[in-house]
């Protein structure tokens, strides 16, 4: 694909909670034109879509005629993924084919966000090209939307990500905030379990948002980038680990908080599924945000 004098950049899933920041950081870059995509909420800048209606999305992208498409959007709850396998193959494959066939008939540059959980957790930190084994639906289907994008032949980058938070509409949109939520719901001196057994690298949205927009400033000035690459935070953490650095900022006394070290109830988790992330810090890419930095300013506007 020739680098085009304004490169229109076009963000699937852009008012979720990582394409709201990843719309900014590229809308910042004033040398590129871009546009979103929502369901239901359209303003400047968006244009609605439904994803669900594969059969819409090759003249929807025609219209647009984008250069490059970073596509966010997708069901990323796990426990929902396996109640609805149908739902989430619609989603997170069946879009991803559609996007990524029309890319490789236009010469466009596709980049999709993947996860960490096709991976299974026994033997991190896991290189781009490890083998896979998701142990859920929700892996499955993100590792079925990796093949969907390879197969169609365009190029394109993945870009695995671990467990996001950042700000938040609502405290139950990130599996890292909702903690936060439960916490504030509990009576004065009620015990709490929370979930000692996986560890996580929490990630914030913020510095995944620039990391894609380096990935596509380097993709015009370089034609040949492409292939599968990984971002995550680095501080390994429990969800009860996250719960102690929350209970102070929401008057809550970790005391009462209880470590669990059962597994989770639900869709079957990776116990560790850490991602090595050297192969963007060679490009230099990359940006980490400490977690306890950054979380008092993201719960800031949800607390009583």
């Amino acid at each position: 694909m020739p680098t085009p004098l304004i490169p229109h950049i076009l963000i699937t899933g852009a008012t979720g909670l990582l394409g709201r920041p990843l719309l900014r950081a590229c809308v910042s870059r004033r040398e590129w034109r871009v546009t979103g995509t929502a369901f239901r909420r359209i303003g400047p800048g968006l244009e609605r879509l439904d994803l669900s209606q594969t059969d819409a999305i090759p003249g929807f992208l025609d219209r647009l005629a984008p250069d490059i498409i970073i596509h966010t959007a997708a069901e990323r709850r796990p426990d929902v993924s396996e109640r609805d396998r149908a739902g989430t193959q619609r989603l997170n494959v069946g879009s991803t084919a559609a996007i990524a066939q029309w890319a490789a008939s236009r010469g466009a540059f596709v980049i999709y966000i993947s996860s960490d959980y096709v991976f299974d957790g026994a033997h991190p930190p896991y290189r781009p090209g490890d083998a896979t084994h998701p142990l859920n639906a929700y892996g499955q289907s993100k590792l079925d939307g990796e093949r969907a994008v390879l197969r169609a032949g365009c190029d394109a980058a993945v870009l695995r990500v671990p467990l996001l938070y950042g700000d938040v509409e609502r405290l139950d949109e990130s599996s890292v905030t909702v903690l936060a939520d439960a916490l504030m719901k509990a009576a004065p001196g009620q015990r709490i379990a929370m979930e000692h057994w996986a560890t996580r690298y929490p990630t914030h949205t913020a510095d995944v948002a620039d990391v894609l927009a380096r990935m596509t400033a380097y993709r015009l000035a370089h034609p040949g980038f492409s292939g599968i690459f990984h971002w995550s935070g680095d501080e390994a953490m429990t969800k009860y680990d996250m719960a102690r650095l929350f209970a102070p900022l929401v008057g809550a006394d970790p005391a009462c908080l209880v470590p669990d070290p059962a597994p989770p109830a639900g869709a079957p988790r990776p116990r560790d599924a850490h991602l090595d992330t050297s192969d963007l810090e060679r490009l230099g890419i990359g940006r980490r945000t400490a977690f306890a930095a950054a979380i008092p300013a993201i719960l800031a506007p949800h607390l009583r």
